[in-house]
């Protein structure tokens, strides 16, 4: 396919990922009538609900705040539903809306180069595919990290990240490692907790958990949302009650201080005073993500098949795992919950946009986007859920619905001009500063998180939810560059 085939007449959108993000990506533009496809590298949908399969999984916030707007859900099976049917639910999405079609499964796409106006798509199979618009829907949560321990790879057991399980291990008999304090090796130790095994569970520094109830969902309230309008007022409700709830990660004041007391009083629940030193958290409430339990961690810790060390680990050997102080934690089993490279977003793919530049020289320095969705000097390459997208204080649905309004926008004014649509570098500068200048104010901010990178600043939007439906209500055209789509037309 020649460059020439994009004449007006003709436009092309791909789309990497098809886990959330893309498939509602997919559905927008389909409702658009824009010709795409979706490369995904997997041979199914569901991005990180498809790859991440360990025991314990559930979903960490309300399961109807999981929903597309597009298709509700009135059967979920509890308030926080387990990963499996998290999973089942998208592909449902995926087959009722005829998605599939659209999507290239077992197609990684390796390297995007913008040149003559269009964006050249190279796949691992060697293929190139040109598109006029490349949107990254590959998520924030898909690059596995491992910890940098000597003789990680000595190791003479099983041994994965919690993102990649091993199911052929049969958990009861064995000892358990686990690796790692945040929210998956806390669902992992406390599941594992429940089997006819040892775990230990190995923590540099005590986390913020929300203990909470997980009840089944009702049969009445099934059948309440499937009255006319009862589905969207409840919704409305919920995003309302969220936008208040939420407003102490935000804004400093008296509700913080009351969240962080509420936060402790599980902690009391330790009966060993030595154990619940290990597990009280010395940094403020929100400065990472808060770890959520639905079947009591706290209690889960004091079975006497489980264990916790905290500190430094010295080594990893053959055995098991070597302490800081010399003593050996003998294992048969070991799990790298260590999360993952939370400012990968579309890497590993090259990405070169104008003049050559790559997304690793243009964040050499630190992390941004134009708004979350867009970068200078990447014309037509747009982001789902990019830096300083709402990751911790607006629902998904909300997100993602604006997000992809706002880029459907772009792409209309940007093919009536004929021409390719770049934020400057200006316009970006000045939303990183005014971000930055918010950040002081959360409870992100100061902390050491996956959400900042590496100058220490959050990657997180800092404000509440109906400043950024305002923000995305504003089109901006100050903001952006028109390039002609005519190489020669160019200035």
């Amino acid at each position: 396919m020649g460059a020439n085939s994009m004449a007006d007449d003709t436009f092309r959108v791909i789309v990497a990922g098809a886990g959330v993000a893309g498939l509602f990506m997919a559905e927008k533009l389909k409702k658009a009538g824009i010709d795409f496809s979706v490369y995904e590298k997997a041979d199914e949908v569901g991005g990180t609900w498809r790859d991440n399969t360990y025991p314990g999984l559930f979903v960490d916030v309300l399961s109807r705040q999981y929903e597309f707007p597009f298709q509700p859900n009135y059967d979920w099976s509890r308030t926080y539903a387990p990963a499996p049917e998290i999973q089942a639910y998208i592909e449902k999405v995926a087959d009722d809306r005829n998605l599939r079609k659209y999507i290239r499964f077992n197609t990684e796409i390796t390297e995007a180069r913008f040149t003559d106006n269009l964006w050249h798509i190279k796949t691992a199979d060697g293929k190139t595919e040109i598109a006029d618009v490349f949107i990254c829907a590959t998520g924030f949560l898909h690059a596995p990290i491992f910890p940098e321990i000597e003789g990680r790879e000595s190791f003479a057991g099983p041994s994965f990240h919690s993102g990649a399980w091993d199911h052929s291990v049969p958990m009861a008999g064995k000892r358990w490692g686990v690796i790692g304090g945040g929210a998956s090796g806390i669902q992992i130790t406390e599941a594992l907790s429940y089997e006819k095994c040892e775990v230990t569970q190995f923590i540099r520094r005590a986390q913020w958990i929300h203990i909470r109830e997980n009840p089944y969902t009702a049969w009445w309230e099934r059948i309440f949302l499937r009255l006319p309008f009862a589905y969207q007022l409840r919704q409305n409700f919920l995003w309302k009650f969220i936008n208040k709830a939420d407003r102490w990660r935000i804004e400093p004041g008296a509700a913080r201080a009351a969240m962080e007391e509420e936060f402790k009083k599980p902690l009391e629940t330790i009966r060993d005073p030595e154990l619940r030193a290990k597990l009280t958290p010395t940094y403020k409430l929100g400065g990472t993500r808060i770890a959520k339990s639905d079947q009591n961690y706290y209690e889960a810790v004091q079975k006497p098949n489980v264990h916790i060390e905290t500190g430094d680990i010295a080594r990893i050997r053959p055995e098991g795992v070597e302490l800081a102080d010399g003593t050996l934690v003998e294992l048969d089993v070991l799990v790298y919950a260590t999360g993952f490279d939370a400012h990968a977003y579309m890497r590993p793919i090259k990405t070169f946009g104008l003049n050559g530049i790559t997304i690793d020289e243009l964040w050499k320095d630190s992390i941004f986007s134009y708004r979350g969705v867009a970068l200078p000097g990447f014309p037509n390459l747009f982001m789902l859920y990019g830096p300083f997208a709402p990751v911790n204080n607006v629902p998904v649905p909300i997100g993602l619905d604006q997000e992809i309004g706002y880029i459907l926008r772009l792409i209309k004014m940007a093919r009536e001009r004929q021409s390719v649509v770049v934020p400057t570098l200006e316009a970006t500068e000045a939303f990183v500063a005014r971000l930055q200048e918010a950040l002081p104010n959360t409870v992100f901010y100061g902390n050491k998180n996956w959400y900042s990178d590496k100058t220490g600043t959050p990657v997180l939007w800092p404000f509440d939810q109906e400043e950024h439906k305002a923000m995305f209500a504003d089109m901006a055209p100050e903001d952006l560059e028109f390039i002609p789509r005519d190489p020669a037309a160019n200035p």
